[in-house]
């Protein structure tokens, strides 16, 4: 029913005898009626179901007490009226205070933000800071939060539209989809692309592959679980595939190498960077093999720690020797202490068939898988005295000797290395330095027992000297004395030289007494 419809109900409820003096109060309440009716007709049009339909029941209320007024005498009339009328004001009071109550909640996330009085108006500003962002990075920008406007009734709020759009430009990220490499679930690195990805992983195996000529690769794998997730980021934070892959093998560490010039040893570069020798082997794997540096090698000073490990397993064909063996025959024609060779020795080849594991280019694993061999190897025969030897005879007035010592080389030489450890080895004679073919002297009288080619020794001369003293004269040129032969205190039996395991000409000078090594500086 419409205020029309209203009006006629009001009319006809009034009798006509009456007429005159009621007529001004019952125009009254009918217009002040019709502006409840208003309020809830736009009360009705705006807020709930359940809130329209009480409005539709109040008004139907409304229409049936005026219908009815025209069975009650005028004051009746009048009261009721009236009645209605508080009610009326009532109602539209409280249908106000409650429609008055409602704001719009901002929420983020599922959490609330702040109030603001327009629906639309966060939205908008949310698209306008999207759009400066994107500008400022030369790229469109998105978010992935939620962002809600809803209209609540909440009670004593206050709406603070300055304050929410604070909130939100701390709050409301946007960003760039990237993928972000991930190593065993824990975010690394984003990544421009999916292909972007793959290329990083490709290199990144290819890195760890060595390059050899018998060897053929078969697996390459990953220890850890890589993956590359789509998410939002910062345009700023995408790496590259260079960088990335950089970051991978070498770390968060910041990098540090040397180049090795003329000259350089492990020691000294250690001590040019405060580092210990070890700390260079520990982050150069590859010196394991070998101490040897040449100008222009590259050496990291810092350990690698790469964040991924690559293991590569491998087949090599590797050529090795087959070390001979020695055969010893007992000769009674040669005396006790001396021995020749009947026949040399010689290494035989194989050719073995590892399989090698890598883990980071460093070798973690090898097993033989098969061998073939190529060349057998030669024993070596040794003939050893067993001919008693005997006493030493007086030789132009001498005898056995003396137990004391002359300076075994002509001319003094120099001391390059003494008796006792160097190089974390004993050494178990005095060295002395002099020009190749300088004499070397009989330290005292004695037996010659062996003279000529001694291994590491090179040419050796060794002088018994009947007295539990036994001499050695290593790295000579040439020997000037035989076995068996005996020899005067003083007299020249050697010319020296660099022979055998030698790194200049010297004499090597050893003292042997009761079978025992002894400093030759404390004979001399």
């Amino acid at each position: 029913m419409d205020i029309e419809q209203m009006n006629d109900a009001a009319e006809q409820a009034a009798p006509q005898s009456t007429e005159n003096l009621a007529q001004p109060f019952i125009n009254k309440l009918k217009k002040i009626a019709a502006e409840g009716l208003k309020v809830l007709n736009n009360f009705a049009q705006q807020s709930k179901e359940w809130l329209t339909k009480l409005t539709r029941q109040l008004k139907s209320f409304f229409v049936n007490c005026l219908e009815h007024c025209r069975t009650l005498s005028a004051p009746v009339k009048y009261s009721a009226l009236a009645v209605l009328l508080i009610i009326s004001l009532i109602t539209a009071g409280s249908v106000y205070a409650y429609y008055d109550s409602f704001t719009y909640v901002v929420y983020l996330d599922g959490e609330e933000v702040g109030y603001v009085e327009s629906e639309t108006v966060i939205p908008e500003f949310a698209a306008a800071l999207q759009q400066q962002q994107s500008e400022a990075a030369g790229v469109e920008l998105v978010t992935e939060q939620e962002l809600k406007v809803v209209r609540e009734q909440r009670k004593g709020v206050t709406e603070d539209e300055e304050a929410v759009k604070n909130k939100l430009r701390e709050q409301l990220k946007f960003g760039v989809h990237a993928y972000m490499l991930t190593i065993n679930d824990k975010p690394v690195m984003p990544l421009a692309s999916i292909a972007d990805y793959q290329q990083v992983i490709d290199q990144l195996k290819d890195t760890y592959v060595p390059e050899q000529k018998n060897a053929v690769v078969q697996t390459v794998v990953l220890n850890d679980k890589l993956e590359a997730k789509l998410t939002l980021v910062d345009p700023s934070e995408i790496c590259s595939v260079d960088k990335a892959l950089e970051v991978l093998c070498y770390g968060t560490n910041q990098r540090k190498t040397y180049l090795v010039s003329r000259g350089d040893s492990l020691w000294s570069i250690a001590v040019k960077n405060n580092l210990s020798v070890t700390d260079i082997r520990n982050a150069n794997p590859q010196l394991a093999e070998s101490d040897k540096l040449m100008p222009g090698d590259c050496l990291n000073l810092v350990v690698v720690e790469p964040l991924v490990c690559v293991r590569v397993t491998q087949e090599v064909v590797e050529t090795e020797a087959i070390p001979f063996t020695t055969t010893t025959k007992e000769d009674s024609s040669m005396y006790k202490g001396t021995s020749k060779v009947l026949q040399d020795g010689k290494e035989g080849k194989k050719e073995v068939t590892y399989r090698v594991t890598l883990e980071n280019g460093k070798q973690v694993k090898k097993e033989a898988l098969k061998e073939k061999v190529l060349a057998e190897p030669v024993e070596k025969i040794v003939a050893k005295g067993t001919k008693a030897v005997p006493k030493p005879a007086a030789v132009g007035g001498g005898g056995s000797g003396t137990g004391r010592f002359l300076w075994p080389v002509a001319g003094r030489g120099t001391i390059t290395s003494r008796y006792g450890y160097r190089w974390g080895r004993f050494h178990r004679g005095l060295d002395i330095g002099t020009p190749t073919g300088t004499a070397i002297l009989a330290a005292d009288s004695g037996r010659v027992i062996q003279s000529g080619w001694s291994g590491a020794y090179g040419i050796l001369v060794t002088i018994d000297h009947g007295n539990g003293f036994v001499t050695k004269y290593a790295h000579n040129s040439a020997t000037l004395v035989t076995v068996g032969q005996y020899v005067q205190k003083g007299q020249q039996i050697a010319r020296s030289g660099s022979t055998g395991n030698s790194t200049g000409p010297h004499l090597h000078f050893e003292i042997i007494k009761n079978g025992s090594n002894v400093n030759p500086l404390s004979y001399l």
